[in-house]
């Protein structure tokens, strides 16, 4: 008997369901509503989604990916078709009455979470940047050390040769210098752009790829009308640095994972 309540987000009370994907193994997704929201969530067996079972089984790659992906599909429909708060994976109420309860007693955060997302879609981008060839072109962007390679050429022979010791050291000093610079500067200018922005810190699984060494993993939240500007400025970035060495990813959109404060929706309701 499917008797749990197995919640993806929360979404205005008068989202339509009759075409979203199925849910968590293959399940139909439905409505609860309270108000002038509503949780989408779909109907599971207590049995086979108890704490007990959901622990062991946590270790199965294959088993927690399958829900992952039935996760991200529902909340990416609900994205696209209206507002939504994402609730994390495994948020589960016993029954649709404490999902009411839920619903009703965390109106305000709910009405205030909406109001600030708004129409505003959440996109990703990174950066990264390949030392060595940066290394290569670190004259063409510091004026500092282009001076210092002219310092260099001028002088006497035993006075180059320190000179260009010095160069070596500088201009992997220079180059860390530009990444730093680089990334602030890309954040800084996009989130001006965008509505709201988060800079995630870099993960040991981004630091490094076929890319380059991972230097920026920010998401912005931007709405419609600021979308074409927000493209611009990442563009004209990219223009700019791509010939040094540097490479962008743009993704999305997403649902407002980064923007909607859910904590408190990790908590299960049984």
């Amino acid at each position: 008997m499917n008797d749990l309540c197995y919640l993806y987000g929360v979404v205005p009370a008068d989202t339509q369901t009759t075409r979203s994907p199925a849910g968590i193994d293959d399940l139909p997704v439905e409505l609860i509503s309270a108000g002038s929201h509503a949780a989408l969530l779909t109907r599971v067996s207590s049995r086979d989604y108890a704490p007990e079972n959901i622990e062991g089984l946590a270790g199965n790659v294959d088993w927690v990916r399958y829900r992952a992906e039935a996760h991200d599909r529902v909340l990416n429909w609900a994205s696209d078709s209206t507002r939504v708060i994402p609730l994390p994976m495994w948020t589960m109420f016993g029954d649709a009455a404490a999902v009411g309860s839920m619903l009703a007693a965390r109106l305000p955060e709910f009405d205030s979470v909406l109001a600030r997302i708004g129409d505003a879609r959440e996109y990703t981008v990174r950066a990264y940047a390949r030392s060595a060839e940066l290394q290569s072109k670190v004259s063409d962007l510091s004026e500092e050390f282009r001076a210092l390679e002219g310092q260099a050429k001028i002088a006497s022979p035993g006075q180059r040769y320190l000179l260009e010791r010095k160069l070596e050291k500088e201009r992997k000093e220079t180059a860390r210098r530009i990444v730093r610079q680089v990334a602030n500067d890309v954040h800084g200018a996009l989130s001006v752009a965008a509505k709201l922005s988060a800079r995630d810190e870099i993960t040991p699984g981004l630091a490094a790829s076929d890319q380059g060494q991972a230097i920026l993993n920010a998401s912005y939240l931007v709405p419609p009308g600021s979308m074409i500007e927000f493209q611009k400025t990442l563009t004209e970035f990219v223009n700019r640095y791509q010939p040094s060495g540097f490479t962008f990813a743009f993704t999305g959109p997403w649902p407002p994972y980064h923007f909607v404060g859910t904590e408190k929706g990790a908590g299960g309701g049984r």
